[in-house]
């Protein structure tokens, strides 16, 4: 290579590194902190608390984070003063004072998932001691922790008045009527000696089976010892408890009461059909009525006669589309007397209807 190419050569290097510009600092790595858990939620019922919420989905920086290994749940107790709302605490107070209640490992989640609930709610049952119930205020906040033990902030802290509870309602029952489930219960049974109870301000009632889990069926507070289930189905077996309510802020419930289970059989006939008319005709009767309007109607049976003569004998059999029928095995000079009764799709044949007499015309111009 000649002395000129080496030198363009040199050039052109010098000339590529002095467009680079001066290196900075090496950046440390970015260390993800997960998000923190979502909707944590304290509820007393009896003497437990359940607590619930939703494990994070992404870091702070809004990639995902591919498992939770570690929910810790941490706690404050406070005996409590008086009938005021309980200390709100922020997660820096928190995380000064709090006590590590319990660490959740991921492999203990499966067995947290509340029936229907989605793939990230979970739900943790705490038990104070008897002592505490009406004495204390516990606090609660969670943090997680993912698989490189990389730990969240506190989640914003929940607290909760530990109240003496109401017991559960006696004696639940339920009979079946045509278009509900009637279900009633007594009172809680008084408390025994030495053992606190708060009179319930009302009651919640709860139906499983059918094709649901679970579920509370009022809206509001019951204040009767009763309620109307009309959102049923015959042929299905349900299962009904009641809990009784304080009504504080977060209400308390009972423990369940007994179960009762019902399996509605219908048994209910369709109502009679109404209108019934009987037209002479010279060959045939004509008889029509109204349609009945109940859903499970299935047809009609045709019944008939002699005039005050005997027991109504079935003449005919009909669809529950058919509301008319021409009865053409008459005979002059005699009077007939029909009636007509409705079915439903599981059987049941209502009442007869009210009766129409008639008899075949003497000759087509009478």
């Amino acid at each position: 290579m000649t002395r000129r190419v080496v030198f363009v050569v040199l050039l052109s290097t010098l000339t590529a590194l002095s467009g680079c510009g001066k290196k900075g600092p090496i950046e440390p790595p970015l260390v993800r902190i997960p998000q923190t858990g979502q909707n944590l939620t304290a509820l007393q019922r009896g003497g437990r608390v359940f607590l619930s919420w939703s494990n994070p989905e992404a870091y702070i920086d809004g990639n995902p984070i591919e498992d939770v290994a570690v929910v810790e749940l941490w706690l404050i107790q406070e005996i409590r003063s008086g009938a005021g709302a309980a200390k709100k605490w922020t997660a820096a107070e928190f995380e000064n004072k709090a006590e590590l209640m319990t660490r959740i490992s991921a492999d203990q989640f499966g067995a947290l998932h509340p029936p229907g609930a989605s793939g990230a709610e979970l739900t943790y049952l705490y038990l104070p001691k008897a002592e505490d119930l009406g004495g204390k205020v516990l606090t609660f906040a969670l943090r997680v922790r993912d698989r490189k033990m990389r730990s969240s902030g506190f989640s914003e802290p929940v607290s909760l008045v530990l109240l003496s509870p109401p017991l559960p309602p006696q004696k639940v029952r339920a009979v079946v009527f045509e278009d509900h489930i009637q279900v009633g219960w007594d009172d809680p049974a008084q408390a025994g000696e030495g053992v606190e109870s708060k009179k319930a301000d009302g009651y919640n009632i709860y139906r499983s089976g059918g094709e649901s889990s679970v579920a509370r069926l009022n809206s509001g507070l019951i204040k009767k010892r009763e309620y109307q289930d009309k959102e049923f189905s015959f042929d299905q077996t349900y299962r009904y408890f009641v809990r009784a309510v304080l009504d504080s802020v977060p209400p308390v419930e009972s423990e369940d009461s007994e179960r009762f289970e019902v399996i509605p059989r219908d048994t209910f006939p369709p109502a009679p059909p109404r209108g019934l008319t009987a037209i002479r005709g010279s060959t045939f009767i004509a008889l029509s009525w109204e349609s009945g309007r109940e859903p499970d109607l299935a047809g009609y049976n045709v019944w008939r006669r002699k005039d005050g003569k005997g027991e109504f004998v079935l003449l005919a059999s009909l669809t529950v589309a058919e509301s008319a029928f021409q009865d053409a095995m008459v005979e002059k000079g005699i009077l007939y007397e029909y009636a007509i009764t409705a079915l439903d799709t599981s059987g049941n044949e209502s009442r007869k209807s009210g009766s129409a007499r008639a008899s075949m015309r003497d000759n087509p111009t009478t």
